[in-house]
């Protein structure tokens, strides 16, 4: 069995603590385009980014994501 992201849920996160994708480039020293490229799926993130991002967001990196099983 196989977890892979469904969906990127960084922008309703992000707007649930009132801020953007700009303000969440700016945190991680990431580019707006990446982190853009983050949420519509275009890069999966690594175990690092997705550490400092959920970090900064204030949640587990399992939220990041919905979640899909692959067989």
């Amino acid at each position: 069995m196989v977890f892979e992201p469904e969906r990127c849920l960084i922008p309703r996160l992000l707007r649930e603590i009132g801020k953007n994708q700009q303000w969440l480039a700016e945190q991680t020293g990431y580019s707006a385009q990446r982190i853009s490229d983050y949420c519509n799926l275009r890069y999966i993130m690594g175990m690092e980014v997705a550490k400092s991002i959920s970090h900064i967001i204030g949640c587990t990196i399992d939220d990041l994501y919905t979640w899909k099983i692959r067989d």
